[in-house]
Formats: C-alpha cells, sequence, structure tokens
C-alpha cells in the first residue's frame, strides 16, 4: 500500500507542475511582439498603420512626408491631411489611398510635400488624419536626401514652392544676396546638416 500512494504521488506531481511551468511562463514571448525595423517611427493604435514615417527634407524648410501606411481593414481608406501644433504645413495633395488590407509606400507611390520651420536632424511633431476620423500623433523625424535615401524623387509640386516663398522675384534676389555672402564667407555659413560627405556605415558599425 505505500509503495502505491508513492507511485500516485509522484503522478500527481507530474501533472501539476507542467501547469504551473506554463502559467509562470506566460505567453507575451519578445519573438511574438510585432517588431517593425524602420528607419522612422511606427503608430500602430489606429485602423491604419504608420510605419517608418520621416520627413525627407530637400533644403531647410521644405521636403515630403516617407514611409508606409498599411491597412488593417477590408474597406478602403485614406491619408486625408497632415498638419503640425510646430507650425509645418502640407502643400496640396491627392488623398492617399490604401485599398482595404493593403499597403502604400509614400516614397513611390504619393508625394505629400511639408514646408515649414525644420532642418535634417531635427524630430517634429505630425498628426496624419485618416478618411474614418483617426487621427495619429507622431514625432517624425527629419532626415537628408543622402545615402539610403538618393533613390527617392525629391521634386515637389511648384504649388510648394510658391506658397513658401511669396514674391518669386524678391525670393530671387534675397537667394543671390545671401549665395554671395556666403561664397565670401567661406563654408562656415553653410548648413552641414544637409552635407553627405560623411561615410555611410557599414552593417558592421563601422565605417567604409
Amino acid at each position: 500500500m505505500p509503495h502505491l500512494r508513492r507511485s500516485a504521488l509522484a503522478g500527481l506531481l507530474l501533472a501539476v507542475v507542467p501547469a504551473t511551468a506554463l502559467s509562470a511562463c506566460g505567453f507575451d514571448y519578445p519573438t511574438d511582439r510585432v517588431n517593425t525595423i524602420a528607419g522612422g517611427v511606427n503608430e500602430r493604435s489606429g485602423d491604419v498603420d504608420a510605419l517608418g514615417i520621416r520627413i525627407l527634407a530637400t533644403a531647410q524648410g521644405e521636403g515630403r512626408l516617407i514611409g508606409s501606411l498599411s491597412n488593417n481593414l477590408r474597406e478602403d481608406a485614406s491619408l486625408d491631411a497632415v498638419s503640425s501644433s510646430a507650425g509645418i504645413v502640407a502643400g496640396s495633395f491627392d488623398p492617399v489611398e490604401v485599398a482595404g488590407r493593403g499597403f502604400v509606400n509614400l516614397a513611390t507611390e504619393s508625394v505629400v510635400p511639408l514646408t515649414g520651420d525644420f532642418t535634417a536632424g531635427q524630430v517634429v511633431p505630425l498628426d496624419l488624419t485618416f478618411s474614418d476620423g483617426t487621427t495619429l500623433s507622431l514625432d517624425v523625424p527629419v532626415v537628408k536626401p543622402c545615402f539610403q535615401y538618393t533613390q527617392i524623387p525629391t521634386d515637389l509640386p511648384s504649388e510648394t514652392a510658391s506658397a513658401k516663398g511669396g514674391d518669386s522675384k524678391a525670393a530671387e534676389t534675397t537667394d543671390e544676396a545671401t549665395d554671395g555672402a556666403t561664397h565670401e564667407a567661406g563654408d562656415e555659413s553653410h548648413d552641414a546638416s544637409f552635407s553627405c560627405a560623411d561615410e555611410a556605415p557599414s552593417p558592421g558599425g563601422g565605417a567604409h
């Protein structure tokens, strides 16, 4: 009889231990979590995911929105407006249509021009508003058109330049005077934030 009791106790322990171990481990493993590798910012709180969102600056105060939009719904959706509390303004653009369960690359499929007080190297607030009324608020990095960004078109709609510049003749005169002063003063007054002179980092972390 004692032998039978010990066997029964051992069987009970074998049944309990695996269940206890499983409950302690849980199911939220790091390898099960979404991990999108991107140079920009990701936001997945809406029906449309904003992935790798950046501003590609073509000059100080001018640029375009890049990154991707992924629609989690079966219904079509669209990016209708881009705004900012920091005075950044979106130029005229057609709503960016994202098909149900679809995906749009803003770098190649749609141009959303931006102007305002920003330059390469900064992080600025942007609000993306979609057709369902959802607004995603992001802190977006501003990148310069170097290295992996050199293949992205940077030609912006002509109305963007007009909206920024005001009287084009006065702007040209100002630009000429500024250029002359820059050449006389040398490179000290050049905006180094747009320089592509630095070598691109290698995958191992060093320069090549």
